[in-house]
This record gives C-alpha cells, sequence and structure tokens, in this order.
C-alpha cells in the first residue's frame, strides 16, 4: 500500500470512527433534544466524509476516475447541508431546553460547521498535527478536496 492509499484509508477510518465515537457518547450522556439535533448534524457531516474518503480510496485502487454521478451527489450534498443549517439554526433557537443540552447542543452544532466547511469549502486542517491555528492563520486558505472536485 502506497503513501497516498493509505492516507485516504486513515482518513476514511478515522471520520467513521469519530462517528461511532459520538454515537456511543450521545447515548451514554441521556442529553436532551438541542445534543440530539447537533449530534445528528454533526454526525451526518462525519459520515458524509467517511464515505468521501472511502470513495476516493476506492477509485485510487481500481486505478478509476471519479464518475460525474458522485460529483453531482456531492454538488447535492453541499447544498442541503446548507439549508440543514439554516432549519437547525431556527430549531435551535425555539427549543425549549435546559441549559447545559443547548450549550452542548450548540457546541456540537458548530463543530459540525466547521467540519463541514472543511469537507465542503477550504482546507482546515493542515500538516501532520491536524488542525493547527497557527499555520491556518498564516496560510491563505486552501479549496478542500471534495470543492476543487465539484468546482471542475
Amino acid at each position: 500500500m502506497n503513501k497516498i492509499e493509505k492516507r485516504l484509508l486513515n482518513l476514511a477510518i478515522g471520520e467513521f470512527a469519530a462517528l461511532c465515537a459520538f454515537i456511543f457518547v450521545f447515548r451514554t450522556l441521556n442529553l436532551g433534544m438541542a445534543s440530539l439535533i447537533g449530534f445528528s448534524y454533526l454526525i451526518i457531516i462525519l459520515l458524509q466524509g467517511s464515505l468521501y474518503w472511502s470513495y476516493r480510496y476506492i477509485l485510487l485502487i481500481r486505478k478509476e476516475s471519479t464518475s460525474l454521478y458522485a460529483i453531482k451527489i456531492l454538488r447535492v450534498l453541499r447544498h442541503l447541508n446548507m439549508i440543514l443549517i439554516v432549519v437547525i439554526t431556527i430549531l435551535m433557537s425555539i427549543i425549549s431546553s435546559k441549559d447545559n443540552d443547548l450549550l452542548i447542543g450548540i457546541g456540537l452544532f458548530l463543530f459540525g460547521i466547521v467540519e463541514y466547511i472543511n469537507y465542503y469549502w477550504y482546507r482546515l486542517s493542515y500538516g501532520k498535527s491536524g488542525f493547527n491555528i497557527r499555520i491556518l492563520l498564516g496560510k491563505k486558505l486552501q479549496k478542500s478536496s471534495i470543492n476543487k472536485l465539484i468546482s471542475k
């Protein structure tokens, strides 16, 4: 397995592992509706990331190029995710919830938005350590892998 194949597989497995960990944490904490909504959005985004990196890995192994159908799906998902952001923002503002549940829900939702930006718009992680605010602030933001693919 070459370096790129290994990297793509690690990204796919890592995103899926994070998704599973968040589901486990949510189930054990028994939180309210706001947290459920925040978790749900984050899990949807992480699932999309895991599937995308898995797809890219499979394409590399098979030595195939990205299909037009996959590009169309990614474009639709980018727009659906934006609609979800608006809907969830409205829901979060009208949900009556305990303060700590609402804060956790908003935090998870914001984390999901950052992941959405990282996948569909701009690359927010650089280097081996992943997210590094010093590197991020010192560089011009690069388009994400998905953004490059669907902007063609």
